[in-house]
């Protein structure tokens, strides 16, 4: 591959990776500048509290590292708290950026709504019952007297308390300033290395052969991250990286009837497919799961590869963080929404669609099942918190391909487990072509269809409010 067409590839990830939280709409209110731990645009807090609430966040990023941020706003209009919340925290990016250790706390005064955003890695330590838990008994009882300061203190008083709790990385004792003249993040090396080792490591393998070829192609990709960050820890991370992936690249080539010939991606490929019942707040129902070909089970009938592989599931996921919005610009986003927005004026449901790159490091490391994410995110979305029990949430994971549909128990009574098959089914025909938009259009039209029939919005009654945004949710 030429270098001028390497260079161009890497600016085009970079400018993806880099834009994909701007602001796409003129109309929403603008992001603050993060200039403090506390930002009071109402005027709310005076000198002496936004200093002891500045002073009790700084305690607790120096304790344990994370970083918790109060925004005080007079509204969110026309924006929902929950997206306004979801687009500041894209654009502030709180928490260290090797963790994503960062909690929002977003209260808007005159819509009387407060909201706590948490961070991929905290979302164990604060689940969505907890976040609701805190907002209840620590913010709301003392909104009510009109003491804001104390109930933004006991609000972080209980978030430290289950941040605590947390196997987190040490903070480190001076942050260390880089010169973005001089040096090259670590996205951008890692985007290198993989690339080089995509390029290189075929080549490689041709000359020396597939054993010394990819031990070779490993020991390079060391010594360069070596030379990079002059850590032995992170370069021998690289070389094992790169030496599982030349692994997994070599069997797939090796092992008839494995390779990517069959991949895409499959309905009830995971888990065994089937749909298993589940509750999640107010009860949901998932699928078993569409399934592609997955880097890491061409390795995983022989023990000794075992590490290998699930080093490789790790990089993987990762990688895939960067092209979410890639997979799905705002444009299409923008046309999803209107599409959910005119079918919901047909129907009493609710229908949301939530599409990750990866999975959180807390889900990699105990290797939880890609449906208890989709529950997650079922709960967190709060789908389940809708007056007829019948919201709808499309759940897709980039990185193992996977598609899981959770349905509340108000609308699973009425569908079939055939009919949510055959819609995974039919997603799974349109994302092996790569056509995303599409294959998310035909399952938001066909939810829609099964809403109107058995949840039909009555003619001649006023317009319902929109109990959820209708804004696909991407991280």
């Amino acid at each position: 591959m030429p270098v001028a067409l390497i260079r161009r590839a890497l600016t085009a990830i970079l400018f993806i990776a880099i834009g994909w939280g701007s602001v796409h709409a003129d109309t929403l209110q603008a992001v603050p500048a993060l200039t403090a731990r506390v930002l009071d645009q109402t005027g709310t807090l005076n000198a002496s509290q936004l200093q002891a609430l500045e002073q009790q966040l700084a305690a607790l990023e120096q304790s344990k590292g994370s970083q918790v941020v109060v925004l005080m706003v007079a509204t969110t209009a026309p924006e929902d708290i929950a997206s306004y919340a979801n687009r500041v925290a894209n654009v502030w990016k709180i928490g260290r950026r090797e963790v994503g250790d960062g909690v929002l706390v977003l209260v808007a005064k005159d819509d009387r709504k407060m909201r706590l955003e948490i961070a991929k890695t905290l979302e164990g330590a604060i689940p969505d019952i907890a976040a609701a838990r805190i907002i209840d008994t620590a913010m709301k009882p003392r909104f009510r007297d009109g003491d804001f300061a104390g109930g933004l203190q006991a609000a972080v008083t209980q978030i430290a308390a289950r941040i605590a709790g947390e196997a987190l990385p040490e903070p480190q004792a001076t942050a260390q300033a880089s010169d973005e003249n001089s040096a090259i993040s670590w996205s951008e090396w890692a985007i290198f290395l993989f690339l080089g080792v995509a390029v290189a490591g075929p080549v490689i393998r041709s000359l020396f052969g597939n054993a010394l070829g990819t031990v070779l192609t490993g020991s390079t990709a060391a010594v360069v991250a070596y030379v990079a960050t002059t850590s032995l820890l992170l370069a021998g991370l690289a070389g094992l990286a790169a030496l599982a992936y030349t692994l997994l690249s070599a069997s797939s080539r090796a092992m008839p009837g494995r390779g990517r010939g069959g991949s895409g991606w499959g309905g009830g490929g995971i888990g065994g497919g089937g749909w298993s019942g589940g509750s999640s707040g107010g009860g949901g129902f998932s699928s078993g799961g569409g399934g592609w070909w997955r880097l890491g089970r061409l390795v995983t009938m022989t023990a000794p590869f075992s590490f290998l592989s699930g080093i490789a599931r790790l990089f993987r996921h990762r990688w895939h963080d960067l092209f979410v919005r890639s997979a799905l610009p705002s444009s299409t986003l923008q046309r999803l929404t209107t599409r959910i927005a005119a079918g919901e004026q047909r129907h009493t449901g609710q229908i949301r669609i939530c599409v990750e790159g990866g999975l959180p490091w807390s889900y990699l490391l105990r290797k939880a099942p890609v449906r208890e994410r989709a529950l997650m995110m079922f709960s967190k979305l709060r789908v389940w918190d809708t007056e007829h029990n019948n919201g709808v949430l499309i759940y897709l994971l980039l990185a193992e391909h996977s598609i899981d549909i959770v349905a509340d128990r108000g609308l699973h009574a009425h569908v079939s487990n055939a009919e949510w098959q055959q819609m995974v089914a039919r997603m799974s025909s349109s994302f092996r072509a790569g056509q995303f938009e599409p294959g998310l259009v035909l399952a938001v039209d066909e939810a829609t269809d099964l809403l109107c029939r058995h949840f039909p919005a009555q003619p001649g009654t006023a317009q319902r409010p929109n109990e959820l945004p209708d804004e696909p949710h991407i991280s």
